[in-house]
């Protein structure tokens, strides 16, 4: 499973703390009563242990929903979380199995019928909701094993014979929850595929206008320094022209390959259409890093390429545009494009093969 659909996923535990009240509130209303009618003190540890690990899940939710939303989860970072939600709620519903067992020690009616409603409640909403099978099963296995077990331990052969339904409801939850698990990681796929054909180009592979815009949007939000770089390739129409569509589309892979190989991780190389390519250069507004990506940019495309077994040569010009970092109100991603597209067609008529340098006074 990739990274990205595995941390969405992990991410979607977090959404459910309303119902998670809600089953709370029963537990600890619920054994509260039942302390006070019977005087047994197993009713009020079992009410204050209710507490603790309720608290527990709520901070590790909210803690969750209040990180940092502009840094995005590592696939590590997001397991230690799943940890985190896994373990306080096996301790919740620990709490529920113990309710349970000190009810049927008791023989206590109300107890039964309070922790079989808890369990119902936590297990349908666990196989609906909780989207990591081994989260599900053994939330389902410790709250459904427990009741079983006091059921059959009762003497009451009407709680037996419920004990033979709840197993097949717990295995009708591991079935039914690989299933919805296998058919939402699907969906997921299904999505990010769309997703991808969407904003990348479908020649190159490289991001599209879509992807373009994305990435800037997403460093300008981020009020990061940023540098956006504007290619036109000088000579294209000739080598299409005289090799075909086949030819021209197999330079531009080829002119695609190679401006890959001038970025540095994290930074994003697009193609815009035609013959018309952007590199967009992240957590940097030196002028002298991005004249550096610039020309690095122009060396590999002015190298003769090989189409169709013929050796052709093209060149390029570059516009480039700066925005520092906490400057997002005058540059933002349609500044930077307009200020680069400028600062482009500036170098094509000073005689192509070079790149040139926007001003914001070329945008004002």
């Amino acid at each position: 499973m990739p990274a990205e659909i595995e941390i969405e996923i992990i991410s979607s535990l977090f959404a459910a703390l309303p119902q998670i009240l809600c089953i709370a509130a029963g537990l600890i209303i619920g054994s509260a009563i039942m302390a006070v009618q019977t005087g047994e003190p197993i009713f009020w540890w079992i009410t204050g242990a209710g507490v603790i690990t309720t608290i527990a899940r709520v901070i590790n939710i909210v803690g969750f929903k209040r990180r940092d939303p502009a840094r995005r989860l590592t696939l590590e970072e997001a397991r230690a979380w799943e940890k985190g939600y896994a373990y306080t709620a096996f301790a919740f519903t620990g709490v529920i199995a113990t309710l349970t067992v000190g009810a049927a020690y008791l023989g206590h009616t109300g107890g039964f019928v309070l922790s079989l409603g808890l369990n119902m409640a936590l297990t349908a909403g666990s196989y609906l909701r909780t989207l990591r099978y081994w989260i599900c099963a053994g939330l389902s296995s410790l709250a459904i094993g427990a009741q079983i077990a006091a059921f059959l331990l009762s003497g009451d052969a009407l709680y037996q014979a419920l004990s033979v339904l709840l197993g097949v409801y717990l295995y009708s939850i591991f079935e039914s929850s690989d299933h919805i698990i296998g058919q939402f990681e699907e969906l997921m796929m299904v999505r990010r595929e769309l997703d991808f054909a969407a904003s990348h180009d479908s020649l190159t592979g490289l991001a599209n206008r879509r992807g373009l815009d994305r990435a800037l949007d997403d460093a300008c939000a981020k009020e990061e320094a940023l540098g956006l770089l504007l290619l036109d390739l000088d000579g294209f129409k000739q080598v299409n022209d005289r090799h075909g569509h086949h030819g021209g589309d197999d330079l531009l892979k080829q002119v695609a390959g190679r401006l890959q190989g001038v970025i540095r991780p994290g930074d994003v190389v697009a193609r815009l259409g035609g013959d018309e390519f952007a590199i967009v250069v992240r957590e940097t507004d030196d002028i002298a890093v991005l004249s550096d990506v610039a020309d690095r940019a122009l060396a590999v495309l002015q190298a003769p390429f090989i189409v169709l077994g013929q050796l052709v040569s093209v060149g390029a010009s570059v516009g480039v545009s700066v925005k520092p970092a906490l400057d997002s109100e005058r540059w933002t991603a349609e500044t930077l494009k307009r200020a680069a597209d400028q600062a482009l067609y500036g170098a094509k008529r000073a005689g192509k093969g070079r790149s040139m340098i926007a001003a914001l006074d070329d945008v004002a």
